[in-house]
């Protein structure tokens, strides 16, 4: 449990000072425990607010440890108000450092699937799957989360990744999942799966395209490393 200091000085003295330096010298100008500070408002003073921030800082070590963080953690460490508000600032920073996946827009590579959807789902406590549906031209037509659960794993079923795939009039399906751990490489339940749903994709003829695990800055395609037969991205 993380000491809650709320600190001796003046109530709120000098507490909109980081706020001042944000806007005359941008956030870049503050620390990480400064700004995480800002967030929490804990306390009464800036200063018993950065100070609290740092022991959380240290206790989760460090800023990345910290995002990856679950509710009930955060709730026991920060209370369950400023964990939800954490976690809410955490995802709107993740949608914003992500391409969304727009229409009319072809992925043509591995690294556009990478591009639109790391920063979105890489840092994720959990494992989740996603499915993006193509039409002909490789364009996006759709976007649906398969399964969500443990980094353990999470299991998804190839029945319902082509009846959707159906429902939304799409050609091809590209798979794309995080890894917790860091580490894209595909574990044999990633290969199991892969090949049931290439294999269930050949005889209906709508394709699994690719298959793209993303993990902090780095990803795997099976279609890359030949894993996927005669399947391909058509390249501009």
């Amino acid at each position: 449990m993380i000491d809650h200091d709320t600190g001796d000085t003046a109530a709120r003295e000098g507490a909109d000072e980081p706020l001042s330096r944000i806007r005359n010298h941008g956030p870049e100008a503050l620390s990480e425990a400064e700004l995480l500070g800002v967030l929490l408002e804990h306390g009464r003073s800036h200063a018993a607010s950065s100070r609290y921030a740092a022991r959380v800082l240290e206790a989760y070590g460090g800023a990345r440890s910290l995002a990856r963080a679950g509710f009930g953690e955060l709730a026991m460490d920060l209370g369950a108000r400023k964990a939800l508000r954490f976690m809410a600032a955490m995802e709107l920073s993740r949608r914003a450092s992500s391409e969304p996946l727009r229409a009319g827009v072809a992925l043509r590579s591995s690294r556009d699937v990478q591009r639109a959807l790391e920063a979105r789902v890489a840092e994720l406590p959990d494992e989740v799957v996603l499915a993006v549906l193509l039409d002909v031209k490789q364009r996006p037509v759709a976007e649906r989360m398969l399964a969500r659960g443990s980094p353990a794993g999470c299991a998804i079923s190839v029945r319902e990744v082509f009846a959707l795939a159906v429902r939304e009039a799409a050609v091809g399906v590209v798979l794309v999942h995080n890894h917790p751990s860091g580490d894209p490489t595909p574990s044999e339940a990633d290969r199991a799966i892969t090949d049931e749903l290439a294999r269930a994709g050949r005889i209906l003829g709508l394709p699994l395209v690719d298959h793209v695990i993303v993990a902090r800055g780095k990803a795997f395609s099976f279609l890359d490393a030949g894993l996927l037969g005669d399947a391909r991205m058509e390249e501009p």
